[in-house]
């Protein structure tokens, strides 16, 4: 007659230790699912940046400029349109371009002659040039802070 324990699993079986592998087992993949799971969900700037983003403020030197008629639409993971409202006109001017990203929080923005000429264009921005890098300071579902040339430019989703 074989003895069995308070488990009521014969002496000397190796039972226990089966069972062990398997919640071990389980328990190593129910780890690695969650790491790829939480790993996947945090998102590329390319990605947070796609839609549109309405310029509130720009900080120069710690003083605020409040602004309302200037957005940028992100609209892929290269396309770019600089949009400004024109109040006293009650019109729109836009100029597209591309966007490239050459480091992890760095976004490069590049004007391209589309609906009127870059030389027309610029005076209504404070772009020195037609190619402007920026640092991503902050970005989510509602803010993007970007920094550049010394200066902090805070926008809001559209």
């Amino acid at each position: 007659m074989i003895k069995k324990t308070i488990l009521g699993f014969p002496k000397g079986s190796n039972y226990k230790l089966r069972i062990t592998k398997k919640i071990n087992l389980r328990s190593y993949c129910l780890t690695i699912c969650l790491c790829l799971f939480f790993t996947g969900c945090e998102k590329e700037i390319s990605d947070q940046l796609k839609g549109k983003w309405q310029l509130k403020t720009i900080e120069t030197a710690g003083r605020l400029t409040p602004v309302d008629t200037v957005w940028y639409n992100f609209q892929s993971e290269s396309l770019f349109m600089f949009q400004i409202y024109h109040p006293d006109a009650n019109t729109f001017s836009w100029m597209y371009g591309y966007k490239t990203q050459p480091g992890k929080n760095i976004i490069q923005l590049e004007l391209i002659n589309s609906t009127i000429a870059k030389e027309d264009f610029l005076p209504y921005t404070d772009w020195k040039g037609a190619v402007r890098s920026f640092t991503v300071d902050k970005i989510n579902r509602k803010q993007l802070v970007l920094k550049g040339d010394d200066k902090t430019y805070s926008f809001d989703r559209f």
